[in-house]
């Protein structure tokens, strides 16, 4: 900066290191499914051009599964189709299936010097060839020109009466080729995007609205309350009050959190409030199927991915899902590598008991339910079918019990153990709270199975209560380097706290004088999770290193655009096995026993 004028002036300057924060590591994200009967299916259809994939939904009264036109009206479905692509009528690449669609049979050939002569029966018309070719293909971009080449062939052979017999014809004109068209249960579920609560009363208030919301979107809002209301908000609003004074509304209501699956979620979110949780993000999708996938289409948002813009969610829980839908949510997990799977066992079960794979330790497995006290709104009767000899180990609920999967109250005892010891202390030895008991009591001697596989067991302690007495993921057996979930967790929380912390070198000079800023900042970052207990080593150089130099940025990666920092971390792990060496001692030797 050059000064011309005599006086003080002011410079900011860099002050030096950039701290880095740590993210958030106890904020869960709950997803629930409900029985949900659709007005109607959505039929996805799939296009492509070589290049580039188009996709589009419209109701099988149009369109069925297989891409034919099943509408009475054929014009009806090429309106939806190009609707539900976002075709514009500039956007045609291909005038000969235009042509063709709207009924006639177009022939093209050279015309007039610099025209395309377009024929059909005794109609002739003549366009520009810088526009379209001999082959009735839409050459230019430029929109201008292709309104008037629109304009003026419709006016000798009319476009605005198109009748197609497939999606084919209509895709066609767009310049895609049709690829698929097919049914899918995720599509025509009932969902709201995730909804962040931080404590109990939030939670039934959003439940309250969500339904209500449910209720105006599928049914006559005159139905609902008497009167006819033309503004969704205010039906939306009018509905979420009668929940509370009109008894047929409120017995509505409390069905529907009565379904086994709807009770599922709902006991999970209270248990994750009575364990200590914060804020946690909710999700209830509605399907026509319960068995459904949960991670079928990223592009809309459902299931798994409704959570996709959550960023500061650290777990995923699904109490109550099947055995698939849970191992789709940790093979989630698994792969974006910033979010901790929590699972639920069988009700009850035997160490031998099928598990979910993990190849790196982004999940846990809980056993057995938990039984917690019947909800004044609860309606159902609740019925638990165990077969085989398994029936023998189910311990009976009081009238007044009902069983919950363990999962949102294990969450709550991740959230309390990282708010009273840090994300590093092993969520076990903590006890469950907002129970009254277990579905199934399993000794010191059976848990070794469960043990050994990575399973974590809920164990009963006559003067202790109940207590969570496993700290393990599912990769005990695949690769014991991640066998414990404090572990595995202090990893997730120091590389996304790394990741966001140090978004200000991108473009930055790949030179030494970024190497040293990111060695600096790494290092400030990791002598604060040193300091904090959750490494081992009594320095700083026995917890871990950061290397950032010429030796890990030889000039090949440089020269592609990369800096590459080198973190070791040192992790500390849980004292599982406390093993004392006890002997006899006469006064003058030991004796080990």
């Amino acid at each position: 900066m050059e000064y011309h004028t005599p006086g003080v002036y002011i410079r900011e300057v860099d002050s030096g290191a950039k701290p880095i924060a740590s993210v958030s590591t106890s904020i869960p994200g709950f997803l629930g499914l409900f029985k949900h009967e659709p007005k109607v299916d959505a039929v996805a259809i799939t296009g492509t051009d070589g290049t580039k994939t188009v996709r589009g939904k419209v109701v099988p009264q149009l369109v069925d599964t297989k891409g034919n036109v099943t509408a009475a009206k054929p014009e009806d479905a090429a309106l939806a189709l190009t609707q539900a692509f976002n075709f514009k009528r500039t956007s045609v690449k291909n005038l000969k299936a235009l042509l063709e669609m709207n009924g006639h049979k177009p022939a093209f050939s050279p015309g007039d010097k610099g025209k395309i002569k377009i024929s059909s029966g005794k109609t002739e018309v003549q366009v520009s060839e810088a526009v379209v070719n001999a082959e009735g293909k839409v050459i230019s971009a430029d929109e201008a020109a292709i309104e008037d080449l629109l304009n003026t062939v419709n006016a000798s052979l009319p476009l605005d009466k198109p009748k197609p017999k497939s999606a084919k014809e209509v895709l066609s004109a767009y310049g895609y080729e049709f690829s698929e068209a097919q049914g899918t249960a995720l599509l025509t579920e009932y969902s709201v995007p995730p909804f962040a609560v931080t404590n109990k009363s939030e939670f039934f208030r959003w439940l309250q609205s969500y339904f209500a919301q449910y209720l105006v979107d599928t049914r006559s809002i005159e139905e609902l309350v008497g009167r006819n209301i033309t503004d969704p908000d205010e039906a939306a609003d009018a509905v979420f009050e009668a929940l509370s004074s009109d008894d047929n509304l409120k017995n509505e209501f409390r069905k529907w959190l009565s379904q086994p699956s709807v009770f599922n979620f709902v006991a999970g979110v209270n248990g994750f409030y009575d364990n200590g949780g914060g804020k946690a993000y909710v999700y209830i999708a509605g399907v026509k199927d319960l068995d459904v996938s949960i991670r079928e289409n990223q592009a809309d948002k459902v299931g798994l991915y409704a959570f996709d813009d959550c960023d500061d969610m650290a777990l995923h829980v699904a109490p109550g899902l099947s055995f698939n839908q849970q191992r789709e949510m940790l093979e989630h997990c698994e792969t974006r590598k910033d979010r901790f799977a929590i699972l639920d066992g069988p009700i009850v079960s035997t160490g031998d008991m099928d598990i979910q794979a993990s190849n790196k330790g982004y999940g846990a497995n809980y056993v057995p339910w938990v039984k917690v006290t019947k909800p004044s709104w609860y309606t159902g009767e609740q019925e638990i079918k165990v077969t085989g000899p398994n029936r023998r180990k189910l311990i009976k609920t009081e009238k007044n019990e009902l069983f919950v999967p363990p999962s949102g109250h294990i969450v709550g005892v991740y959230a309390r153990t990282d708010t009273e010891r840090g994300v590093h202390k092993a969520p076990a030895n903590e006890i469950v709270m907002g129970i009254t008991g277990l579905s199934q009591n399993i000794n010191a001697i059976e848990q070794g199975q469960y043990n050994d596989r990575g399973i974590n067991v809920i164990r009963i302690f006559k003067d202790r209560g109940i207590r969570v007495w496993g700290a393990r993921t599912l990769a005990t057996k695949s690769d014991p380097s991640w066998k414990y979930i404090n572990v595995r967790r202090l990893f997730i929380m120091v590389e996304q706290s790394i990741l966001g912390g140090v978004q200000w070198a991108v473009f930055e000079p790949n030179d030494q004088t970024l190497w040293k800023k990111l060695t600096r900042d790494v290092r400030a970052y990791l002598m604060r999770v040193w300091r904090s207990g959750a490494l081992f080593g009594a320095t700083p150089e026995e917890a871990f290193y950061v290397k950032c130099d010429s030796e890990t940025n030889p000039r090949y990666l440089i020269d592609a655009g990369q800096v590459n920092v080198q973190v070791g971390l040192c992790p500390v792990k849980p004292a599982e096995f406390v093993v004392f060496a006890i002997g006899q001692w006469d006064g003058g030797a030991s004796i080990a026993e």
